[in-house]
């Protein structure tokens, strides 16, 4: 019997491709298996303690198993930076058989002490001077540390200090300077190494040129002059495609580090087990990976904590599209100004003022012209049980966000924990914040979810063109244009969980209080105390 083909045309629906909350949570859980086992296995190889010495935090790295007296070298970082961004040499230098002391410098990190000046001004010089002089001395204490073979190595602000500690104390054998800029005193430490990223401001490149000319007026990067036995050598390197902080990160700038301090301080000692792998994204990276899981599984969590909650029972009257983009450039350019009138003092961290008022400026001014349009107002949640629940939902994602952040930057390339005055000066940072992204979310009330974000990314975008603006008019400090990364991917993290809340219908002062939680508490745990 012939048969004949069915070639009717098939009605059986397409199998349905998974949520996209689903995808993302999977990818968190990945991420943050991944970023797990690299913080748990970084320090393997490496014995670490940490201490306090006359009021400066240091941290001591060494290879495992050591024999024999130790080459060491005291690592400084920069201006409102701590030891964890640096552990990244401690790491590479340790497992070439260096003993390595990364110090918190005072204001900074684990130390309560005050900066004079946010670390310009002779107050300050001295008192950087005194850190590392307490570094250095706690090294050489160290039975299993070569006193005769100790080299400095520092960030901008501490490569500065590191250059102006080895230039008084000429028994430093060799001290590499990253991102140190302008100066006059890079002729006379003893084998010096300057490295600058490609990507940093022209200041910090001519400034490690400059420096290797004081001493060989025809020199040229990449090239080493001098004699390391006579302490006269000098090298100057640009690091290709990095800038200010991811020169800290490059193999390039660790092969450097590592080959200098191995030609000036005679290398590891005898008896010392080698393992010269250099992996200095491998902590950080891992830190990133954790964050960048509680970024992809915020959604998933906030949708669990907040599926109870009554949805709102009035909604709000949108903002008409233009004043929702219009009103934000107009209350950050008059926020500009303000920066420059807010009291640098009124906050004991350096910086911390002007930004906090700035956003805080923002904040008033798109809440203000929100409220006088007509168009805001609050939706209503339900009753008296209603509201407790939205109360304890608010504090587990609150608590979930300063987790997020604190934890895996503690581990992997921050400290993370407020002391001494940090813990007040969070207050009043997190209000100026929480402001700002209530603001935003005053215009972002009644659109749909893509225009919404458009309207977050719009706002937080021209936030961060104000700030860079601030800087270069002089209304406020130029280290802004240093830390403008830090905020972009805090502004992007929390244009994330806002969208999230959104999509869980959560209140919009949910969504304020999370967001200037999480941009307040990295702001107030970084500047330094002044």
């Amino acid at each position: 019997m012939e048969t004949v083909e069915d070639v009717r045309p098939r009605t059986g629906k397409r199998p349905a491709l998974p949520p996209l909350r689903v995808v993302a949570l999977l990818l968190a859980l990945v991420c943050a298996g991944i970023g797990a086992v690299g913080l748990a296995t970084a320090d393997r190889g490496i014995e670490r303690r940490s201490t306090v010495v006359a009021g400066v935090p240091l941290e001591l790295a060494r290879p495992a198993g050591t024999t024999g007296r130790l080459p060491a070298v005291v690592v400084a970082h920069g201006l409102a930076a701590s030891r964890q961004l640096m552990r990244g040499f401690a790491d590479t230098l340790a497992r070439r058989g260096y003993a390595v002391e990364l110090v918190d410098l005072a204001g900074h990190g684990a130390s309560t002490a005050r900066l004079p000046g946010a670390g310009d001004g002779p107050a300050a010089d001295a008192r950087l001077d005194r850190d590392l002089d307490v570094a250095v001395g706690h090294l050489r204490a160290m039975p299993w540390v070569d006193a005769a073979r100790i080299g400095l190595l520092g960030h901008s602000m501490g490569a500065a200090a590191v250059l102006r500690y080895a230039t008084a104390h000429p028994e430093i054998r060799a001290t590499v300077s990253i991102s140190q800029g302008p100066t006059s005193q890079a002729a006379r430490p003893r084998n010096l190494l300057l490295l600058a990223g490609g990507l940093e401001f022209a200041g910090f490149r001519d400034g490690a040129l400059g420096a290797l000319r004081s001493a060989y007026p025809q020199a040229r990067t990449g090239v080493t002059y001098g004699d390391p036995r006579a302490g006269t050598a000098r090298r100057a390197v640009i690091v290709p495609g990095v800038e200010h902080v991811g020169v800290l990160f490059h193999p390039r700038t660790h092969r450097e580090v590592a080959t200098w301090f191995d030609g000036s301080l005679g290398g590891s000692a005898a008896g010392t087990p080698l393992q010269v792998g250099v992996r200095p994204v491998r902590r950080a990276g891992s830190a990133m990976l954790l964050h960048l899981a509680a970024v992809l599984g915020f959604g998933a969590i906030a949708s669990a904590v907040l599926r109870r909650l009554p949805a709102p029972g009035r909604e709000r009257r949108r903002v008409p599209l233009p004043l929702a983009l219009g009103i934000p450039a107009g209350a950050v350019l008059a926020a500009v100004p303000v920066m420059a009138v807010v009291p640098r003092g009124l906050l004991p961290l350096a910086v911390a003022a002007p930004i906090a008022g700035f956003f805080g400026v923002v904040g008033v001014l798109l809440l203000g012209t929100a409220r006088l349009t007509g168009r805001i107002g609050v939706a209503n949640h339900g009753g008296g049980s209603a509201r407790t629940a939205t109360l304890g939902a608010a504090v587990v994602l609150v608590a979930l966000t300063v987790v997020s952040f604190a934890v895996p930057a503690q581990l992997g390339w921050a400290h993370a924990v407020p002391v001494g005055p940090r813990a007040w000066a969070l207050l009043p940072i997190t209000a100026c914040a929480a402001a700002f992204f209530g603001g935003i979310e005053a215009l972002c009330g009644g659109y749909g979810r893509r225009a919404a974000i458009m309207i977050h990314a719009w706002i937080a975008a021209g936030a961060l063109a104000g700030l860079g603006v601030a800087a270069l008019v002089g209304a406020a400090s130029s280290f802004i244009l240093l830390v403008a990364p830090l905020l972009a991917a805090l502004l992007v993290w929390q244009g994330v969980q806002a969208a999230a809340l959104r999509a869980a219908r959560a209140p919009a002062w949910l969504t304020a209080v999370v967001g200037g939680v999480l941009l307040a508490w990295p702001i107030a745990v970084t500047m330094p105390i002044t």
